[in-house]
């Protein structure tokens, strides 16, 4: 029995798996130039495809001749694609993630940079060993 029916569904999902390749692509040179707008737009896009991804999954698992699948070795070798390219988002994911800790631990360190030249006699440092202005620091002596 040929999976017809599921090369197509597979073919989709191929589809929207570049689409999703594509995206995190985008955004790995939108966290390399630091551009907020163009992330957050990104990740409302990439949220979608992934819901998408999702839908579609749940498409492909509860279809009738999905027991017969094995047995089609050129819906098997989409399947293979869908999962090397599933692999490639992953990966690119993962590395896009460490972009984005190293943007928000620069921005961080800006803030203390900006913070210490703003009142450089009230720094002070909180429980979690970040700089602060400390502007309660002397408030609470009456005497």
């Amino acid at each position: 029995m040929s999976n017809g029916a599921l090369s197509p569904l597979i073919d989709a999902q191929l589809g929207r798996l570049q689409a999703l390749q594509d995206l995190l692509e985008q955004e790995t040179q939108a966290l390399l130039e630091r551009d907020a707008e163009t992330i957050e737009s990104l990740l409302k896009q990439k949220l979608r495809a992934l819901e998408e991804l999702n839908q579609a999954d749940q498409a492909l698992a509860n279809h009738p001749e999905l027991t017969t699948l094995k047995a089609d070795e050129a819906a098997m070798a989409g399947v293979d694609r869908c999962r090397q390219r599933l692999t490639l988002c992953k990966e690119r994911n993962q590395h896009n993630s460490q972009l984005a800790e190293q943007y928000l631990a620069s921005l961080g360190r800006l803030q203390q940079i900006l913070n210490a030249t703003r009142n450089p006699n009230a720094m002070t440092y909180n429980q979690e060993g970040t700089t602060t202005t400390g502007g309660r620091l002397g408030k609470a002596i009456k005497a």
